[in-house]
């Protein structure tokens, strides 16, 4: 039995401010970065800095979740990676190499990314445990993003893109504080000391996993290289910022009715629509620089990332153990934000270099292949319950 001393409403409060602090990092590290990046090393390094995040992940999302679930308690990990977190950004100060800012960023970017599985996973416990809606609280994150990435944004025009590295490092001050903060749940371990790879066992999961992480490692393009791509067509860094704030205008509405849409028609469809989605997505990215269609474009977040990850976040809570379910979300995050999306960084970046338009083709073509597979994993998982309820 877990043990929780708050009540749902504090531990939602809790949550909302570790998101809002999170959220608040990531809405400069993501669509500003990489512009930040670009003036301090030259283009061809940029996507292999952002990838080595990524790559990292593969040794500090097994580690971190490995922990989590041995000691009960992801909180203390939490704590843990938003100091390295501000310690690598303090670090990037004292070089002017790229294969140090790789080592450094790729360090710190994958201790900041890997705060993703282990919130979302407390936050999930909490809604097994209280009730808490994961939607309603992880929206707040989306609107944190908003206004983080508006106003350093708005900075970076008027005060150049400095402006982006020392608000990155403030929030990052403020992320240890509200890691400090989130709830601490203590669930019991698993006596077969949670191995990292038992929730592949787990019937179908592992189709789940490759499919959820391919469509997730197709944001790799845009989240590398979209604010590059944009700013070359002339769009201004505040432009920019309001295209990114689209997307996640859309993302929040998607949160808050993503539950009844997945009560009615089930996760596994819903991952086959944010499929289409991406394709539709990456293919007018690919194709168009007008402003109309790279609003709507931004529109499509809500299937392409919100639907999606509130899909994986339901079939997770589902059908994973509580007492494995930081390996399984780490296993998930190892992949989709470790190997996939670190390989389809660089090679995006390769292509980018040859023509902007190859890196979205190339995520076109990686939703495509996704669309597929969600619709296998439709029929075997609808198989799979069908026998067992039958017997």
């Amino acid at each position: 039995m877990s043990e929780v001393s708050y009540s749902k409403n504090q531990a939602a409060r809790r949550l909302t401010g570790y998101y809002s602090a999170f959220f608040a990092v990531y809405g400069i590290a993501i669509p500003l970065w990489p512009r930040w990046l670009e003036e301090q090393i030259t283009l061809e390094y940029v996507g292999i800095v952002l990838g080595a995040a990524y790559w990292l992940k593969l040794l500090v999302v097994p580690i971190s979740s490995s922990i989590a679930d041995s000691v009960g308690d992801r909180r203390r990990v939490m704590i843990v990676l938003s100091v390295m977190v501000l310690a690598g950004v303090l670090a990037l100060q004292l070089t002017d190499s790229w294969i140090l800012y790789a080592a450094i960023w790729g360090l710190a970017g994958a201790a900041l990314s890997t705060g993703v599985p282990l919130s979302d996973g407390l936050s999930m416990r909490l809604g097994q445990i209280l009730g808490i809606e994961f939607g309603k609280v992880r929206r707040w994150g989306s609107v944190s993003f908003i206004f983080s990435s508006l106003i350093v944004g708005a900075l970076a025009d008027f005060y150049g893109l400095d402006a982006i590295y020392w608000t990155l490092l403030f929030t990052s001050v403020l992320l240890i504080g509200a890691s400090i903060t989130v709830p601490k749940v203590y669930t019991p371990p698993d006596p077969e000391r949670v191995p990292l790879f038992r929730p592949l066992s787990l019937p179908n999961f592992p189709l789940f996993l490759v499919t959820v992480a391919l469509l997730l490692s197709t944001h790799a393009a845009l989240y590398g290289f979209s604010a590059i791509y944009w700013k070359s067509l002339g769009y201004s860094n505040f432009t920019i910022t309001i295209l990114w704030i689209i997307a996640v205008i859309a993302e929040i509405g998607m949160f808050s009715i993503s539950g009844r849409l997945i009560k009615r028609f089930g996760a596994m469809p819903m991952i086959s629509v944010a499929a289409i989605g991406g394709i539709i997505r990456w293919v007018l990215l690919a194709t168009q620089s007008e402003i109309y269609f790279l609003v709507f474009a931004q529109i499509l977040h809500a299937l392409t990332f919100a639907l999606l990850y509130m899909a994986l976040i339901a079939y997770m809570s589902k059908r994973i153990p509580p007492s494995i379910s930081a390996s399984a979300q780490g296993l998930y995050d190892s992949l989709a934000m470790g190997v996939f999306f670190g390989l389809l960084t660089m090679l995006a970046g390769f292509l980018f270099e040859m023509q902007p338009a190859y890196s979205f083709y190339l995520m076109a073509v990686c939703s495509a292949c996704g669309l597929l597979l969600s619709l296998v994993l439709l029929v075997r998982v609808r198989a799979y319950e069908r026998h067992h309820s039958e017997c």
